[in-house]
Formats: structure tokens, C-alpha cells, sequence
């Protein structure tokens, strides 16, 4: 078999090189780069239905004196990581800057940052773990800061310093699951095997350098602070990539977190009660919200505490949910921050405030925009339809019925936010300027994004019959 996730980092590195030498073609460049990304991932899920087994692995020699080594692996998880990241890389540079402000920067950027996601999720060692986490956060610092609006220096200086943070706490903690496994090393399907024999002191120090890291990355309250101000200064694109994949970066650290380490199970009900606070506390500062992108960045933590609800249940149906869930928000919020980009393009607001009637002159948009409320509050048909009915299942397994208390407040957050628009953008009874029209890239863009938020909502065994969860 090619060696298909060396393939897929290789991609965007040649695209860069490309953007280097042929600048003038960048947005070709980078509407092919995604575009082969998207097709190889499918090609890799086509492999894995055909063959009854989504695992693949890569290792190639590095510094073997030191365990050293550049290991890739694929699983069922990883790959609808990679999925869902191929397919809201491609939107988001099809679609997500109709100004084409700075275009050839935003290409360059989103093409770190394709790199930097496909070679976190398909890593198999906690160096290149660390090493594609710190690219993504680089990639996403200077998307913020460059292409952001107003007050961007600001939000992306406060998004660095928590992501310093982050990256200090994981680089200490794959320093000492280095030093106390039995024969060092960074892999982490051998630290998995063998992380029973670290003393629990030191397993506890470990698992709580991690679960810091991935906590501040995914957001959880009360590490959440960066993530609206974040939100609200970046571009389109980089409020797609944003939330929909580098968050995902801490949930899945957090999922291998809980895999590797046997003490994570003694701490489960008190992070299970963490991510129920976070929920409400998220939901309650969302009510609050005018602005519709500081609504959308609220809502992601809400949803990212309930990803860490099924996390933290340590059974099969609360993790796979969780992996599913987290499929369907990286679709659902990557259409949530294009339309309302598109809506400030069109109309120069954000305010539902001043947003009113836009049904009126912006139809598809508007409607995508209900669509992706719909979407994210689990309705049936929908891809979070069937993560729900997984991880609360999962939950309720774990923690009987408090594992459901996030329910209400998915409920509360659908309600407020259905309210809002149809008193605004549903109206009829007026509507705003119209300033600009958006393209047909803007409208496929939408109709690529809920194509695959249906198919995997309608046809969950696609991915689900690679994995056993009963």
C-alpha cells in the first residue's frame, strides 16, 4: 500500500513550496492542496469499509538510541478527525474569504494549518504529537493576528499566552512519561501498554500536566477566557479553523489522555462534574451574547464540555460518541462562522440587533444559518443526532442521571439562539442594507457543509460499522 499519510503531509508542504515559487497561482494552489487532502481521506475511509479495518501505520527511523522514531497511525478515531478537518479546510478556503483580503497570507496560513492537522491526528508518538500541535497554534496566532479585525492584536496575544500555557504543561508531561516509562520511550501505543508500571503519584502528576494542556486547548471553563475574544477579531477562515479543528486537538489529546493513562479512571466523576459546570456556566454567558459570533464561540464551549462529559464515562459508547460528536461540531460550527462571516459581508453587522429580516435579500444564508442551530442542537437526521444518543447514552452508563444534566442545557442554548434569529433574521417586518452579494464559492461552500452533516447524520454506520461500540 502507498504510504498514504505521508502522502497527506507531504501535500501541503509542496503546496507552500509551490505559493513560493508560483505566488501568483496561490488560491489554485490551495483549493488543490485541500481538495486532494479531502479526496485521500475518503480514499483512506473507502480502504477501511472495503477492508473491514481503518488501521494503517507508518514508522520510519529518526533517533532510535532515544526511542526516537517518525511513527504515523490511523484509526477509526483519527480518521473522522481527519474527515472532518479535510472537509472544513476545503470549504473554508473555497469559501471564507469573498473580500480576498490579504489572499495569498490567508492561503499560506491555512495551508500550515492543513499540515498541522493532519499530522496531529495521524500521529503515533508524543513528539510529533507536541511538534503539530505547536504548528497549528502558530498558524492559528498569525490568522488571528494578521487577518483579524480591529482589536486582533489583543485577542491573538491573549489566544498565545494560554496557548503557551497549554504547550509548557504537555511538553512537562511528555517529559516524565518519557523519563518513568520502563524502557523510554515516545510512542504511544507502548506507553498505553506500559503506563500501569509508573507509581500512581507520578501517573496523577502526569495525567494533570495533560488534562491542563488539553483543557486550556479544547476550551473548558474556567480556562476558556481566550476563545470569544479570539472568536470575534478572526477572519472567517480562522474562526473555522478554529473551533472547528484546533479544539479538536485538545478533545482528542484528551481522548488518548484517558486511553494511555489507568489513573484517569479514578478521576473521571470529578471531571465529569467539571464538564456539566462548564455546560451551564458556558450556556448562561451565551444568553447574555448579541453579537452572533461570540453566541457561536459560547456554544462551543458548551458543546466541547459535553464532548468531555462522554470522554470522562471511560466506556465504549461514551468515547465514540464523544468521536462523533466531535465530527459533527467541526462541520456544524465551520458552517456557523462561514454564514455569519458571510452575513457581516453582506450586511456589515453582526448584531442580531441589527440584523433583521435578512431572510429577505439573503435566503440561502439565513436558512443556513437555522440549519446549522438545528445541527448543533442534535436535531434527528442530523450528525449530532446520533453522537448524543452514543454519549449521553454512555454518560447515563457512567453517572446515572446526572450524566443527562447537559441535556438542559443544549436545550436552553437551541431556544435562545432559534428565538433570537426569528426575531431578527426571520422578520419581515424590516430588513438591513444590503452592502454586498456573495458568490457562487460562498453558496457551494454552505451546500458542501450540510451535505456531509446529513450523510453522516442519515448514514452513521459508514463510519460506526468500523468500530464496535455494544
Amino acid at each position: 500500500m502507498l504510504p498514504i499519510i505521508s502522502i497527506m503531509i507531504l501535500i501541503p508542504i509542496i503546496a507552500l513550496a509551490a505559493t513560493a515559487a508560483f505566488g501568483r497561482s496561490h488560491r489554485k494552489i490551495l483549493l488543490g492542496s485541500t481538495l486532494i487532502n479531502m479526496l485521500l481521506a475518503f480514499g483512506m475511509l473507502a480502504i477501511a469499509l472495503s477492508t473491514g479495518s481503518a488501521s494503517i501505520s507508518e514508522q520510519y527511523p529518526y533517533i532510535p538510541s532515544l526511542g526516537i522514531s517518525l511513527g504515523f497511525r490511523i484509526d477509526i478515531i483519527p480518521l473522522m478527525l481527519l474527515i472532518m478537518s479535510a472537509v472544513v479546510l476545503f470549504v473554508a478556503a473555497l469559501a471564507a474569504n469573498p473580500g480576498r483580503e490579504k489572499p495569498k497570507t490567508a492561503s499560506v496560513l491555512i495551508l500550515l494549518f492543513q499540515l498541522a492537522a493532519v499530522g496531529f491526528f495521524a500521529s503515533a508518538n508524543l513528539l510529533l504529537f507536541f511538534g503539530f500541535w505547536d504548528i497549528g497554534v502558530i498558524a492559528l496566532f498569525l490568522m488571528i493576528n494578521i487577518l483579524g479585525s480591529a482589536n486582533r492584536k489583543a485577542a491573538s496575544i491573549n489566544f498565545l499566552i494560554y496557548e503557551i500555557l497549554a504547550s509548557s504543561f504537555l511538553f512537562l508531561g511528555i517529559i516524565l512519561i518519557y523519563a518513568y516509562t520502563p524502557v523510554h520511550s515516545f510512542n504511544i501505543a507502548y506507553i498505553a501498554a506500559n503506563a500501569a508500571s509508573i507509581s500512581p503519584a507520578m501517573q496523577s502528576v502526569i495525567f494533570a500536566l495533560f488534562f491542563l494542556a488539553f483543557m486550556i486547548n479544547m476550551p473548558i471553563f474556567p480556562m476558556h477566557f481566550w476563545l470569544p475574544d479570539a472568536h470575534t477579531e478572526a477572519s472567517a477562515s480562522g474562526s473555522m479553523l478554529l473551533s472547528g479543528i484546533l479544539t479538536k486537538f485538545g478533545a482528542f489529546g484528551m481522548l488518548i489522555l484517558f486511553s494511555m493513562m489507568p489513573i484517569a479512571a479514578q478521576y473521571s466523576p470529578y471531571i465529569a462534574a467539571l464538564a456539566i459546570v462548564s455546560t451551564f456556566y458556558s450556556v448562561l454567558l451565551l444568553l447574555r451574547q448579541k453579537d452572533l459570533k461570540r453566541i457561536i464561540a459560547y456554544s462551543t464551549i458548551v458543546e466541547m464540555g459535553i464532548i468531555l462529559l462522554g470522554i470522562s464515562a471511560g466506556n465504549s459508547l461514551g468515547t465514540c460518541g464523544a468521536a462523533y460528536l466531535m465530527l459533527s461540531h467541526g462541520l456544524v460550527i465551520a458552517l456557523m462562522f462561514l454564514v455569519v462571516g458571510m452575513l457581516k459581508y453582506i450586511f456589515g453587522e453582526r448584531g442580531i440587533q441589527f440584523l433583521k429580516g435578512t431572510v429577505l435579500n439573503a435566503q440561502f444564508t439565513t436558512y443556513a444559518f437555522v440549519f446549522g442551530v438545528f445541527a448543533m442542537v442534535g436535531l434527528p437526521l442530523t450528525s449530532g443526532f446520533i453522537a448524543d444518543i452514543m454519549l449521553f447514552a454512555g454518560s447515563f452508563q457512567a453517572f446515572g442521571i446526572y450524566g443527562l444534566l447537559p441535556l438542559a442545557a443544549l436545550a436552553i442554548m437551541g431556544a435562545y439562539m432559534y428565538f433570537a434569529i426569528s426575531k431578527s433574521m426571520l422578520s419581515t417586518t424590516e430588513h438591513s442594507f444590503t452592502m454586498q452579494f456573495i458568490g457562487k464559492a460562498q453558496k457551494f461552500g454552505y451546500s458542501i457543509l450540510i451535505f456531509f452533516i446529513l450523510l453522516f447524520g442519515i448514514l452513521p454506520f459508514i463510519l460506526l460499522n468500523l468500530v464496535k461500540v455494544w
